[in-house]
């Protein structure tokens, strides 16, 4: 009788030893690509938050969360056009917000409500037309 010695599973410190990041890995959850198709206007926003030079290619950078993306916007161009009344990009950044909810994702709405929602809710008089479903729900659903 031949014994054949049996290769042990792996540990999870074994893992997690192996584990190396995935450089295609989106870690703004889809949040970049969004806002980059919703609000056109703030392209030159994000490639300056990924580091690319006007005219480069648009690429998510490892890291950089949908927080970074949210608040890079927020100051950049979501307050100036609150502000301004500039309805055509709050009317993108409506579209946008509408597509995030959507995702359902629980990390992407605890960032959207840290960096937005304390706005439109404070807002909705003068802004809650513009407000798709999801906004709408979101604002409402907090004030109680």
């Amino acid at each position: 009788m031949v014994w054949k010695r049996r290769k042990r599973s792996p540990t999870l410190m074994d893992i997690a030893r192996n584990w190396k990041p995935d450089p295609a890995y989106d870690h703004s959850l889809g949040v970049r690509d969004i806002l980059w198709e919703e609000v056109p206007q703030g392209r030159p926003t994000i490639n300056a938050l990924e580091g690319v030079a006007p005219g480069g290619a648009a690429a998510p950078v490892a890291g950089e969360t949908a927080h970074m993306y949210f608040l890079e916007l927020w100051e950049a161009l979501f307050w100036p056009a609150v502000e301004a009344e500039d309805l055509p990009i709050l009317r993108n950044f409506m579209g946008a917000f509408e597509r995030i909810l959507a995702m359902n994702s629980e990390l992407v709405d605890e960032d959207f409500d840290s960096v937005f929602l304390k706005e439109l809710r404070k807002r909705y008089k003068t802004l809650g037309d513009l407000y798709g479903p999801l906004v709408r729900q979101r604002v409402l659903a907090s004030t109680s």
